[in-house]
Order: structure tokens, then C-alpha cells, then sequence
């Protein structure tokens, strides 16, 4: 649409002007193709990202396993929650997937981030996503977002020496999301994993018998940030959660139980550690907080 001059994706990514000029050369259209389901374009800020660009360039996906899954288990009508939407590879995935009958609640702090989340919407016509500026924490307040100039999907709210910070405004999704059925929640926030769950115990106690979630899994975001993997074990297991690992083998997904918890998440640091990518290294985890859930979302998955 926006090579036809359809004028709104400009305006949402606040482009008008000479700054439409100014940035064409630092924004990418660039194409995603998720296997079994329709393609979509997003507009990406590609100056200086050595990660998240390069790869739907070069692969027209970004984290296959995880999208092969998010595929098989959503359904028409479900309500999705995407904490650190980034520029909505995963708001517009789910979108798609839910359809006019879901609904998905998008919370991004980062302006220019959000920026293109909002165009990305308008160019996928997601008129089912509904986004909040805000980032989410353990409880409502202010904070400093520690921005990456190198991975615009790396903000975090834990001190980074060297990085400049912009003040947010935080809320929890037990206070944002007070009153709302939610069938699934992801959450990829640099090692603020722990303070976010926190901040929706509530909604995961009232809702256990239908939620899902995917979480990101960072023991090196987690230990900057003061959080053992064995305490974020524990406070998993204080939720009554059943933690799956999702792996590709090949070109089959693969979801495996973590049991015990605190044993495997512990094997996984070891083999994330032995990466050699610092403290960045991380895996995606998927999690249920009632044997029904569990039982419904893989028989899902199952097929």
C-alpha cells in the first residue's frame, strides 16, 4: 500500500514531510512468509540491526519454531496479549491468526518501535490490535528504558552502562488487563520476564484453566537484573506452571516438558552459557498453569 502513496503508514510511523526522505534509506518493506498461513510485510528500521532484519531478509521469518507453534495452537476468537511487541512480527502473526473475532492488546514503550508497529498494522490491516505505550512491570509507576542502538528489539529496563535512557511510564496487566478474558500472553521483555509475571499473578489465578503463554528465557538478562535461574524456577512453580522448551528438529516443532523445572532450567543456562553469546543468549519457553490448559493447548498443537 505504501508504494501506491497511501498516505497512512506514513503518518502512523510519524513520517510527513522531509522526514519521509530522510528516512527512506534507514526503512525496509520486508516480506514475512509464516508456512501455512498468509504472507504480510513489515516496515523495519534496518540502520545498524544486525539481527532482526537481516534474518526476515534473508529467511522471510523470524523465530520459526515458535511461529510453526503459535500457528498450530491460536484460533478465531482468541484474545492475545503481546508484552514487547517490538515493530509486531508477533502482533500481526497473531492477528492474522485470530481474526476479526480476536483481539489482540499490544504493549510497546519504545516510540520509535512504536512507531513502526503502528504502520505495520495499517499496512497488514490489523484493525484488531489495540496498543499501549506502556511498559510492563510488576506494578504502575516510571522507569528508564535502556536503549540499544544495535538491536532495537534489546531495550530493557535493567541499566546498561553506556546506553542512553528514556523515561516510561510502567503498568501491570493485572491492573491493565483488570475485567478481560485472555487466552494467551507472550512476553519478551529482556529480562523483565519476572517482574512482569508478578504483575499478572492475579490474571494468571483467575484465568489458569484457559491461559497460555510464551516467555522468553535469558539467564544472562536474568542475573543482570539480579534474578538466579533457580529463583525464576521457583517463582514459575509458585504459579503452578507445566514449562515446555519449543525446538524445530528439522521441519517438525517440537514442544518438550521441563521436569523438573528447576533441573532442566538449570541444563538449559548450561547449554545457553556454552553458546557464547553472552549474556544475550536465550530460548523462548511455553507455559500452561492447570492440567486443563495444558491438556487443550497440546492437543491443539497436536493437531
Amino acid at each position: 500500500r505504501s508504494q501506491r502513496g497511501d498516505p497512512a503508514p506514513r503518518r502512523a510511523a510519524g513520517l510527513s514531510g522531509r522526514s519521509v526522505a530522510a528516512a527512506a534509506s534507514q526503512l525496509q518493506l520486508l516480506p514475512v512468509r509464516p508456512p501455512g498461513a498468509p504472507p504480510f510485510v513489515l516496515a523495519v528500521e534496518c540502520a545498524g540491526d544486525r539481527h532482526f532484519a537481516p534474518c526476515l531478509r534473508h529467511h522471510a521469518l523470524w523465530e520459526p519454531a515458535e511461529t510453526l507453534a503459535l500457528l498450530r495452537m491460536l484460533q478465531p476468537g482468541m484474545t492475545v496479549v503481546d508484552v514487547g511487541a517490538h515493530v509486531g512480527y508477533y502482533s500481526v502473526l497473531c492477528a492474522q491468526r485470530v481474526g476479526r473475532a480476536g483481539r489482540v492488546i499490544a504493549f510497546e514503550p519504545e516510540a520509535q518501535n512504536r512507531r513502526l508497529l503502528h504502520a505495520n498494522l495499517l499496512l497488514n490491516d490489523c484493525a484488531n490490535v489495540a496498543v499501549h505505550a506502556s511498559a510492563v512491570d510488576a506494578a504502575a509507576g516510571s522507569a528508564r528504558l535502556f536503549l540499544s542502538d544495535s538491536n532495537r528489539g534489546d531495550h530493557r529496563l535493567q541499566a546498561v552502562a553506556g546506553r542512553r535512557s528514556v523515561a516510561v511510564d510502567t503498568v501491570s496487566l493485572d491492573a491493565a488487563l483488570a475485567g478481560l478474558a485472555l487466552d494467551f500472553v507472550k512476553i519478551d521483555t529482556q529480562g523483565a520476564e519476572p517482574r512482569v509475571l508478578h504483575g499478572m499473578a492475579g490474571l494468571i489465578a483467575s484465568q489458569r484453566e484457559r491461559l497460555g503463554m510464551m516467555l522468553e528465557f535469558a539467564p544472562g538478562l536474568l542475573s543482570r537484573a539480579g534474578v538466579a535461574t533457580d529463583s525464576f524456577a521457583a517463582q514459575l512453580a509458585a504459579l503452578d506452571a507445566r514449562v515446555y522448551r519449543v525446538a524445530l528438529q528439522g521441519r517438525q516443532v517440537t514442544l518438550t516438558r521441563l521436569d523438573p523445572l528447576r533441573a532442566a532450567l538449570a541444563l538449559l543456562a548450561e547449554e545457553l552459557a556454552a553458546r557464547g553469546e553472552g549474556e544475550d543468549a536465550s530460548l523462548d519457553l511455553f507455559a500452561w498453569f492447570s492440567p486443563a490448559a495444558e491438556a487443550a493447548w497440546l492437543a491443539r498443537f497436536r493437531g
